[in-house]
Order: structure tokens, then sequence, then C-alpha cells
């Protein structure tokens, strides 16, 4: 069973309203949080609809300008099984048709998934408490921070497939691990668990099941306090500075940095840094 979020998530946005059948989509001032519901499949990634809707989740989120924060986790006892194999079985799908149809179906469907979260200006955090495999631990690799359970599981099983990472895994995988560990979980596709996940850096903290909603809750709570431009330009530039030389990244910050100085929530953090120095 699911534990339920220690948050009051204020701004409900019902599945009615939204059309959505495979997530599950809330709003609580700053943060947002989508949550992966499709447990009799092991919340898999294949189909148009479900990758739909969480395109769908960050536009509404990034067209809030107070949102800064997108939680992703899941229910059920796993996180997501990535690819539904029983789909690549029956040839049906996006697995379907000769190889110039299969290529494009991929950059229609989990390729939108992965140009979202690596373009988002949000900051992103998983919440993983079971087996990511596949896909679904690719999704895990694009957040920003990734907070799990104890019964986190993560391994990139392609290969035991007879297929490639065909989602931006082999791009993902190692700017997280390294190149070496990278090609031991790609070419071997074992399964690690939270504890060396965590030794790794594929997971930033490993808490007991019990504790993942508040954690990730007080963690969401706590960057979604800080000033709202502030946070999107700064997680722009950590995008950036992944394929720009460094003269370029620099005049690029510079603009941010005159952007930045320029606002009023700006102004309001230094009188306040200020108020806190007068009244040590």
């Amino acid at each position: 069973m699911r534990r339920s979020w220690r948050c009051n998530w204020s701004r409900p946005i019902s599945e009615t309203e939204t059309g959505r059948h495979d997530t599950r989509f809330r709003l609580d001032g700053s943060v947002a949080r989508l949550t992966l519901s499709r447990p009799e499949i092991r919340n898999a990634l294949t189909g148009e609809r479900v990758l739909a809707e969480i395109r769908s989740a960050f536009a509404t989120a990034e067209r809030d300008p107070t949102v800064t924060v997108l939680v992703i986790d899941a229910e059920g006892p796993a996180f997501s099984a990535g690819g539904n194999v029983k789909d690549m079985a029956t040839r049906s799908g996006m697995f379907a048709g000769d190889p110039e149809r299969i290529a494009e179906g991929y950059r229609n469907t989990i390729h939108t998934l992965t140009t979202t979260l690596a373009s988002t200006d949000l900051v992103t955090i998983a919440a993983v408490d079971g087996p990511a495999v596949g896909a679904g631990f690719d999704l895990v690799l694009g957040c920003d921070l990734r907070i799990g359970s104890t019964a986190a599981s993560f391994a990139h099983t392609f290969v035991d497939l007879g297929i490639v990472p065909g989602d931006g895994g082999a791009w993902l995988l190692p700017r997280v691990v390294g190149w070496q560990r990278a090609a031991e979980l790609a070419f071997t596709a074992r399964m690690v668990d939270a504890r060396e996940a965590k030794e790794i850096g594929v997971l930033l903290e490993v808490v007991a099941p019990d504790d993942l909603a508040g954690r990730v809750g007080e963690l969401a709570a706590t960057i979604g306090s800080k000033p709202a431009h502030s946070l999107r330009l700064t997680k722009r530039l950590f995008r950036h500075a992944r394929t720009m030389d460094l003269p370029g990244f620099l005049d690029l910050t510079a603009a941010m940095q005159a952007i930045a100085h320029s606002t009023e929530s700006h102004h309001r953090a230094v009188e306040s840094y200020l108020e806190r120095l007068r009244r040590r």
C-alpha cells in the first residue's frame, strides 16, 4: 500500500477536470505532485496517454509562475517497470511495424518524456518506494533530486530484453554514476538496492518507507520557499552548463544575474537578510 503524503494539497486538480486516467496531479502552493497511477501494470511508461498526461502535468506547473518544484511518485508496489514487455511480446502499440515506424514511435512517445525532464525549469524530485526498472529507472535519473525508501531498487534491464536504452538512458546514466559504473550496470542489467544506489549517487538519501513522504515533502517545501525566479533561473543555468563552454556560460550567467537583480523578490530577500543581521 502506497503511503499517503503528509502535505495539505490545497489545490487538487481532479482526474475528471484534466481527463487524467494514468496519473494524478496536485498543487500545493509552490509544490506540484505527479503520481503514476497504473499499479496494475507496475506503472509502465508505454502508451501515448500516460506520456501525454505527464507532459500535461509539467506544462500546467510551468505555466504557474509560483510553482517551482515538481515531485514524482507512484502508486502500488513498483515505482515503474518501464516499457510494457507484454506489448513488446505482441509487437503492439509503439513496438509494432517496421524499424522506421518503431523509431518514429520512440521519438513521438518516450523521447518526449526524456526531453520534458531535460528542458524544464522546475526543480524535480523523485520519491521512489519500490523497483524502478528500465525506462522507469531513467525517469528517476532524469530528476534533479532523488529520495528513496529502503524498498527502492533500480536496474537498467534493456540488454536482458535484447534491446538498447531507447529512451536516452545511455546519456543519463553515465552523467549520474560515472562512465565505468554506468557501463557495468547497463551491460549486466543487475539490480541495485537502495543502499548501493545511495553509495553510487543514484539516490541522495534513503529513508524508511513510512518516512519517505514526510522527507520528500519537507525537502520540496524547503526548496519551494525560495524565490521562484531564482530557482527557475538557477535550474536553467545548471541545464545549460552541460553543453556550453565556460566563456559563453559566463555571459549567460551575467545576463540571468542582471535579470535576477532587477526583481522585487530579490530586493525583498536582501532586505530580509539585512534585517536578520541587525537582529543578531
